[in-house]
């Protein structure tokens, strides 16, 4: 697939990027070891940073205590909003994120990601902005082109985020959220991009817990509050509300080093990872279907 430039002109200044980062082990200089994570995920931060100033957008970063010489980096960057994160969990970070993006001056569209994603700044954002500012959608939730997909990711997270996919869709469907000739939505790629309107952030700052859905389960074993919340029951609420959703295909590529910190150095860390958040993430939307319908 060939992508060409958005062929219409807007303003970089009307879009937020909204963003956390922790980075706590982070160090100046050369990466001295793959095994280091956040040297090399805040490598990329300072690198995702930059060319976003460069290109005019509007930088939200909200941190939860990263190494002094990791924070000092950022605030030396001009245009960057550097706030400290006020929770340890993901949702209420991406909240305060978003809460903070959608009072700046001018802003149309919000774009919610992690700062490791360099190519979705450099690559992917005025194909993602543009069925938005067209009137074309509320929400965009990119999708990752399959070849460069298999080709960048490592290979065990690639097929346990196609199979995730297929699953997550296929609950969505069998629930009525999505018919059967609606494209599937790479859910689990992670950057969700929406416009700057109360109806539609307000998808994205709800509260749900496993208590409020009546679900037997204990915090212990899910908590909502993690992945689902901000990132995927705000798509689902969407799509049950009756919301211009769109997936938009993106040439977004996975960095090198990355790949390599998490095929080599460490790589049974990462296997686990992928596996529990992969589990977690669709246990949870099964609890969250299930009690959006009892609702009706």
């Amino acid at each position: 697939m060939s992508y060409k430039k958005a062929q219409f002109s807007f303003n970089p200044q009307e879009i937020a990027i909204a963003t956390n980062t922790y980075y706590p082990r982070w160090y100046k200089g050369r990466v001295r070891s793959i095994k280091h994570i956040d040297k090399i995920r805040g490598d990329l931060a300072i690198k995702f940073f930059e060319e976003a100033k460069k290109r005019g957008y509007c930088v939200v970063a909200v941190d939860g205590r990263s190494s002094k010489t990791f924070q000092k980096e950022i605030k030396n960057i001009e245009n960057i909003i550097f706030i400290r994160r006020r929770s340890a969990k993901r949702s209420p970070a991406k909240r305060q994120a978003i809460k903070i993006a959608i009072k700046q001056d001018g802003i149309k569209i919000i774009v919610l990601t992690e700062t490791e994603k360099v190519s979705l700044v450099t690559s992917c954002i005025p194909i993602l902005v543009k069925p938005i500012l067209e009137g074309k959608a509320d929400i965009v939730v990119p999708k990752r082109d399959d070849k460069l997909f298999a080709s960048t990711y490592p290979s065990y997270m690639y097929e346990s985020e196609v199979e995730g996919n297929k699953i997550y869709n296929e609950i969505l469907r069998v629930h009525g959220f999505l018919n059967n000739s609606d494209e599937d939505l790479d859910m689990f790629f992670g950057p969700r991009v929406f416009r700057n309107d109360q109806k539609i952030i307000s998808l994205f700052m709800k509260k749900y817990s496993l208590s409020s859905m009546q679900s037997s389960f204990t915090k212990d074993f899910f908590d909502v509050e993690d992945y689902s919340n901000t990132l995927y029951f705000s798509i689902v609420l969407g799509l049950k509300k009756h919301f211009q959703i769109k997936s938009i295909t993106v040439p977004f590529t996975y960095p090198k080093i990355q790949k390599e910190n998490e095929e080599k150095g460490e790589l049974a860390l990462f296997l686990e990872k992928r596996k529990n958040q992969r589990l977690s993430i669709l246990v949870e939307l099964l609890h969250f279907v299930n009690y959006l319908q009892k609702l009706k």
